[in-house]
């Protein structure tokens, strides 16, 4: 039935007065989340306000947690409902929440509110009758639900993962505009206003995507310390699918072929073209609802339409698209502000950081030159931040990594290890269902995509309806086109529909080019561009509501505006969610812009294009498109050998049919997989609607059902990534899956499935492990809450007594002889000791320490143990004992209390001619440049002494072991690694020979003694790799990891000496 003749406001009622019976059949009006508002004003005035039948809304949420009392309620309300023919008015999303809700209560083990669920639903299948408005719609395979299960947990690779992610998308940044030069019309590239901006930058085809990938990977590799004749293997690995993970183990460490890993997810697998393809605001975007605590990237169902309580099912692609809407949006006032205050309050060298962001912008702007020193920056100055620091910084790359890498992706990037799976096969399943489904559409394009079960059946009379659509888009009165510039702001493109020589009442966002604003904002646009005279009030929709704004910018809801008795005095911007299903009466005359945007589909055009109900009689088209989708049409038009250079409605339609076409294909696979998930269920079910209604749902079966409904997610990255993978057909994927899983139900489901692939799948191949990334979910909010409030503190523990020995005293003696400390091991021991019950024991290699280092029983003591590690309460080393400058104990300060005393008072009581040998000394690691460690300076000595340089071999293990960062000097950097046995770069001709022949390893070190020799590393201490032990211990030092920027850092993670002036 086509478009505006009536199917919901006419038939729809008729349709449900008609099927319901008393006895027999409780009719549920199923319609789109969007459209809801609209449709139960509509039936509550003609079911309920003409002919007194209650209109029920049912909703269902997975925090909506049903107690037994409610299930009933909502069980005795659809039991009167049938009684009184009432009339059910719910969405897809709601009726799939409450049957995965209900497998979720038997997974919890929370049978009684289980058996009550399934009741409903068995009572369901045999009294509801439902009907589907804008069936096509609902039944389409975008419309899957997903409840993400079982403990929350960070994704496989950790920090790393998001890391490499963004420094992926740096060279992306730095690649964007060569890559834009060379494919033209095959992406879509806007430059950035500043140097530390990420540019506009989407894929519109896969031709230009292997070319980023080699530059991308050339990037990566020149930062990286790999042996030239590893380098094609790693390059072969990482770009081909069909390699495998065996390849690699053995050759390189763990850490380094995770990262592996997690460039072939993005490269070969395809995971960052995925998301380059996506829009910014319209397929993806962060949900601004107050209400939805995430601040990652989420689905969007249409321009600024967040799908609501959902994420991305894949880790990778959600964490690109999180990093690319914050490079498109800006980080707010908030969250600067919390980036500055973290900065300020908790990093160690905040100069340094703030050096390297503003390094990035450009040095001229007015802006910067206010704000260039972080010493510059008053946080309390409000004028200071919101005017110049804020503004400035917002969108640069560094600063937005920073927020996400503390405040988003450690709480954020998690996975789960189930997952309970509901699509449209679930909606229209027929399974034990009594009563038969309606639904009706004016478009049917998408049939092949709809569940296997569900049958259209066309009635005669109306099947030209398809064709009567198009002869009114034909029309020579729509022969109007458009091409926008690149990337034209909301204004811009208002202002051109304005001036153009065509009256327009109407925008129908259907391309979503209106993305810079909000609806409201547009709408004030609009009606601030146009002649007062003519036009009085500009009409669109806010939250699913029709809302009108007039000349003084006051809002009012449309229904009680006197707007709705003057359409003639109203313009209309009908965003692209409401260009379906919408119903406004336009007076004759009306001609609407119809904006083109990328993939737009005949299905979702023609929706559109009937809004105007009167099309091809007295109400009229003009058609706008973006710069891209112009080179589209464009391409295609000279593919088909026209002599017309114009754009006409045919090259406009074969356009969107080529979309329509392609659609169907990319849908076919999720198609498939959603069949596979709702077989398995099948069968699960099977067992539990055997019988009649009368079943009685023992424990053991529930627990069965939910067990078997359960799928498993894909969580470590060697699974993901690791295997070789083929091209293939999708009758091929989905057979293998098939017999993979086993399923066992009826036949009849397999049979059409793989009969419909067969027929229009095609010899087109994909990817054998294709991405999931078009999974949107339901967040297990309420059993995170609830594990949190049952989390249980750490029980309390019992801190030892502190006790000052004899020996201790006994050091300040400094005329006797010398005390042997090794003979005194109850009150000394070696420094390797220190760690003992800790996890950093077994790594610490207990005889590469110097002889002389020491610390004292008491500075090991802490608490009285019971079998805890210690690694929380291992005793920070500040108080340096220097015994007859031979020895170096650390002791605890309670030590150091009495032992300062005393120095101090036998300075003065001996006064001593020889300058003193037996001192106490503070000793502070070295987290910032340039920042004192104070074991040097003479006058912080107790006693005071001449200046007395602690020996360099000595000084690096002291900055081992107390977590230092950063070195004064070339000469403490080259000891340390030596300490070591590093040899990092920068590297001579020798050290690179050496490195290419596998005597230094890609972490730089240097394991063979016979190496070690021919590469002067004579100071080295440690035979094995220390490098484990070393990370572990500063993280624990400094509770993070050694920032990349720091000397230390950049030689234990990156192998590179970093330059000291």
């Amino acid at each position: 039935m086509n478009m505006g003749e009536g199917k919901t406001s006419v038939v729809l009622p008729i349709l449900a007065l008609n099927l319901s019976s008393s006895s027999s059949s409780l009719v549920r009006i199923i319609v789109l989340k969007s459209l809801f508002p609209m449709n139960y004003q509509s039936l509550r005035c003609k079911l309920g306000g003409l002919l007194n039948r209650r209109v029920l809304p049912f909703s269902c949420r997975r925090d909506m947690n049903f107690t037994t009392e409610e299930v009933n309620q909502i069980f005795n309300r659809l039991q009167q409902g049938l009684k009184h023919c009432d009339v059910i008015l719910t969405s897809p999303e709601d009726i799939l929440s409450f049957d995965l809700l209900t497998i979720d209560k038997c997974r919890r083990n929370e049978f009684i509110v289980g058996q009550s669920m399934l009741s409903v639903q068995q009572w369901c299948k045999i009294y509801i009758r439902d009907i589907l408005d804008e069936s096509d719609e609902i039944l389409h395979v975008k419309y899957q639900l997903i409840y993400s299960v079982g403990r929350q947990q960070q994704v496989d690779g950790g920090v790393e993962r998001w890391k490499t992610i963004q420094s992926i998308l740096i060279f992306v940044k730095q690649h964007a505009a060569t890559i834009a030069q060379q494919y033209g019309d095959d992406v879509f590239y806007k430059t950035s206003t500043r140097p530390s901006h990420f540019p506009e930058f989407r894929l519109l085809s896969h031709q230009p995507f292997p070319t980023l990938c080699k530059l991308i990977l050339k990037e990566w590799l020149s930062q990286r310390s790999f042996r030239q004749n590893d380098l094609q293997m790693i390059e072969s690995f990482i770009l081909n699918t069909n390699s495998s993970i065996d390849d690699l183990t053995g050759r390189f460490s763990d850490i380094i072929i995770q990262l592996f890993l997690i460039l072939r997810g993005l490269l070969s697998s395809e995971v960052l073209f995925v998301a380059l393809k996506r829009r910014y605001r319209v397929n993806f975007g962060v949900n601004q609802n107050s209400k939805f605590d995430r601040l990652m990237a989420v689905p969007f169902r249409a321009k600024d339409v967040a799908a609501e309580n959902t994420e991305f099912g894949h880790p990778d692609v959600a964490i690109i698209l999180t990093q690319l809407s914050y490079f498109y949006s800006g980080l707010n006032d908030t969250q600067m502000m919390q980036c500055f205050n973290r900065m300020n309050d908790e990093e160690e060298d905040p100069d340094m950081i703030y050096e390297e962001w503003i390094s990035q912008e450009d040095k001229t702007d007015d802006l910067i030159s206010n704000i260039q020193h972080w010493k510059s920056i008053n946080l309390k100055n409000s004028q200071q931040t919101t005017e110049y620091l804020f503004p400035s910084l917002r969108h640069n790359i560094l600063v937005i990594n920073y927020f996400l890498n503390h405040f988003v992706f450690p709480r954020e990037a998690k996975q789960f290890p189930n997952k309970l799976i509901a699509s449209a096969w679930d909606l229209s399943s027929s399974l034990s269902r009594k009563q038969i489904i309606t639904g009706f559409s004016g478009t049917n394009d998408t049939q092949l995509l709809l569940p296997a079960h569900i049958h259209q059946c066309d009635l005669p009379e109306l099947r030209k309806t398809d064709a009567l659509v198009l002869n009114n888009l034909l029309r020579i009165e729509n022969e109007n086109y458009q091409c926008l510039p690149i990337s034209p702001s909301s204004e811009e493109i208002l202002k051109q529909i304005v001036n153009c020589e065509l009256d327009i009442q109407v925008i129908l966002d259907v391309g979503a080019l209106f993305i810079d604003g909000t609806n409201h904002q547009i709408a004030e646009k609009w009606l601030n561009l146009l002649d007062k005279t003519k036009i009085d009030y500009a009409v669109y929709f806010e939250f699913d509501e029709i809302f009108v704004i007039d000349r003084l910018n006051r809002c009012h809801a449309f229904s009680t505006s006197p707007a709705s008795e003057r359409l003639d005095r109203c313009v209309f911007y009908l965003d692209e969610i409401h260009t379906r299903g919408t119903d406004f009466k336009f007076p004759n005359g009306f001609r609407a812009a119809v904006t083109l945007g990328n993939g737009l589909t005949k299905d979702r055009l023609v929706q559109a294009c009937m809004r105007m109900r009167k099309l091809g009689k007295c109400h009229w088209l003009s058609f706008w498109s973006s710069n891209e989708v112009h080179h589209q049409i464009e391409m295609l038009k000279r593919n088909s050998l026209s002599t017309d250079e114009k754009v006409t409605l045919v090259d406009i339609l074969r356009w969107v049919y080529d979309n329509s076409q392609q659609a169907t294909w990319d849908g076919l696979h999720h198609w498939a997989t959603q069949s596979l998930s709702f077989q398995r269920k099948v069968t699960a079910f099977q067992n539990i609607y055997r019988n009649t209604n009368q079943q009685t749902y023992t424990n053991t079966m529930m627990e069965q059902l939910a067990k078997d409904c359960l799928e498993n997610e894909i969580l470590d990255l060697k699974s993901m990534y690791g295997p070789s993978k083929t091209w293939q057909t999708i009758l091929e994927i989905y057979s293998a899956r098939y017999k993979y899983f086993q399923i066992c139900s009826s036949t009849e489901i397999h049979k059409a499935v793989t009969k419909r692939l067969k027929d229009y799948g095609g010899s087109k191949k994909l990817l054998s492990q294709l991405l999931d990334e078009e999974q949107q979910r339901e967040l297990e909010q309420e059993q995170e809450m609830e594990e949190e409030r049952q989390q249980k503190r750490p029980p309390a523990v019992q801190p030892y007594e502190p006790v000052l020995h004899n020996e201790i005293k006994s050091l300040c003696n400094m005329e006797g002889p010398t005390v042997k400390l090794s003979n005194l091991s109850s009150v000394f021991r070696p420094l390797k000791d220190a760690f003992l019950g800790t996890t950093f024991h077994e790594h610490s290699q207990f005889h590469c320490w110097q002889a002389n280092l020491w610390i004292s029983t008491e500075f090991q003591r802490v608490i009285q143990t019971r079998g805890e590690s210690l690694d929380p309460f291992l005793r920070p080393p500040r108080w340096v004992f220097i015994y007859r400058n031979q020895h170096v104990i650390f002791v605890s300060a309670f030590e150091a209390n009495w032992l300062l005393g005393q120095l101090q008072h036998l300075h003065h009581k001996q006064k001593l001619v020889q300058p003193p040998t037996t001192t106490l000394r503070l000793l502070l690691p070295r987290l910032q440049r340039d920042q004192s460690i104070f074991i040097d300076i003479s006058r912080l000595t107790i006693p005071p002494t001449v200046p007395c340089s602690i020996p360099v071999e000595w000084l690096v293990q002291l900055f081992l072991f107390n977590g230092t960062l950063y070195f004064n000097t070339v000469e403490e950097q080259t000891a340390y690694c030596q300490c070591l046995g590093l040899c990092p770069k920068p590297r001579t001709k020798l050290e690179d020979d050496a490195f290419d022949n596998g005597c230094i390893a890609l972490d730089g070190y240097v394991e063979q003694p016979e190496h070690r020799e021919q590469l002067k590393l004579h100071h080295c201490c440690f035979p094995s790799n220390p490098l484990i032990f070393v990370k572990k211990l500063l993280e624990n030092r400094n509770s993070s990891h050694a920032p990349l920027i720091s000397h230390v850092g950049s030689i234990i993670f990156n192998a590179v000496k970093l330059p000291i002036p």
